[in-house]
């Protein structure tokens, strides 16, 4: 018996090749054109107004740069004196900014005021996961 002969082979191979090779491209270029989902908060301005000796407001405008919406969560406001959480329960839709006023209690006015340097972070979710935003300076007034 004889084998197939080399040429005849060899075409075999090349259009074998060939094939598998736009199926990869399709496959591949299919992938990345799938609209990726996500969220990208980013904190545009905050500060700190102490209203009195027990009592602050703070501002914060969150601008979100993703193409689906965001929950904010809280905010997490960091002192010398340690981290503060304030649940929070707001909406931020795709491609936009909102404004926020959260009010602080005395323990959180009294560890910003004592402290020469406060951060906050603002804390969200979308579509099962969850995120913080980077460590923004905050100034107190």
């Amino acid at each position: 018996m004889k084998g197939v002969e080399g040429l005849v082979a060899a075409a075999l191979l090349l259009v074998i090749t060939v094939a598998g090779g736009l199926l990869l491209y399709n496959y591949v270029m299919n992938y990345l054109s799938l609209p990726q989902q996500y969220v990208s908060l980013k904190v545009v301005s905050a500060k700190i107004v102490v209203l009195d000796s027990t009592s602050s407001m703070l501002t914060i405008q969150v601008s979100n740069l993703g193409n689906i919406p965001a929950n904010i969560t809280g905010v997490t406001v960091y002192t010398r004196g340690g981290a503060y959480s304030v649940s929070l329960s707001n909406q931020v839709p795709a491609g936009s900014t909102i404004a926020i006023n959260v009010g602080l209690n005395s323990t959180v006015t009294s560890a910003v005021v004592a402290s020469s340097q406060v951060y906050i972070s603002v804390n969200y979710t979308s579509n099962g996961s969850s995120g913080a935003t980077d460590l923004v300076k905050v100034p107190v007034y």
